[in-house]
């Protein structure tokens, strides 16, 4: 009798069972699509890019590249030139947005070792290889928008700068508050570093960020093992 009982309540189904386990798999499926989006909107690209990577990363890109970017992956694997542009222009926006919030942070250090620690020499951060560390791929200059000292410093050393650096140099101009038409007028008063903009050389920025440096000029150096120093 227990036995037919059970195979009664198999046959039939046990009321609710069925149901719920529908439920749970279509919250787990939701779960993972809401995953989805937010991990495409993190690099800026739309959901069916981000399993393009998926699939990429799971193919030869995936062994050769192991820890490939899902822009970087989609740029080099690009078959038209309209994808390539579009996937190039993410790659730099992210790359600009990266080195302005560690410049930022770095500013921020230097400053807190001055607060905490005034009377404290600093010991540089390590660098894995000394040569690495003699490279400069990128220099910062923050500057400010009426500062005699500032204005010495592109007109005598951002040729020398421009040169050393493999990369280019990136002025930040505290003190604009967010005004692109006054900023694009102080870039007049430097053909020089106009010349570098135009030539690709050099950007310009708003100095948010850096409102909290004491003295300016401020000269960051990006070396080869991808540190900021001062």
């Amino acid at each position: 009798m227990r036995r037919m009982l059970c195979s009664v309540l198999l046959a039939v189904g046990i009321p609710g069972l069925a149901q719920d386990t529908q439920q749970t798999e279509s919250q787990a499926l939701t779960t993972e699509q809401v995953d989805l989006v937010a991990k495409a909107d993190q690099w800026g690209i739309t959901v069916y890019e981000y399993q393009r990577y998926r699939q990429l990363m799971a193919g030869q890109r995936g062994l050769w590249s192991p820890d490939l970017d899902p822009i970087t992956a989609l740029g080099v694997s690009a078959d038209t030139d309209a994808e390539r542009r579009r996937f190039a222009e993410l790659y730099v926006k992210a790359e600009f947005e990266r080195t302005r919030r560690e410049l930022a942070f770095q500013v921020a250090v230097d400053e807190a070792w001055k607060r905490v620690y005034p009377s404290t020499p600093r010991l540089l951060p390590y660098a894995p290889s000394t040569s690495a560390a003699g490279k400069t791929l990128r220099y910062a200059l923050v500057v400010g928008k009426e500062c005699a000292s500032c204005e010495k410093l592109i007109i005598n050393q951002l040729d020398t700068l421009l040169d050393e650096a493999s990369e280019g140099v990136d002025v930040h101009v505290v003190g604009m508050d967010g005004d692109d038409e006054s900023l694009r007028k102080w870039v007049k008063t430097y053909p020089l570093l106009q010349s570098a903009l135009q030539g690709g050389r050099a950007t310009i920025n708003h100095g948010e960020g850096f409102e909290s440096l004491r003295r300016l000029p401020a000269v960051y150096r990006k070396n080869g093992a991808d540190q900021w120093v001062r």
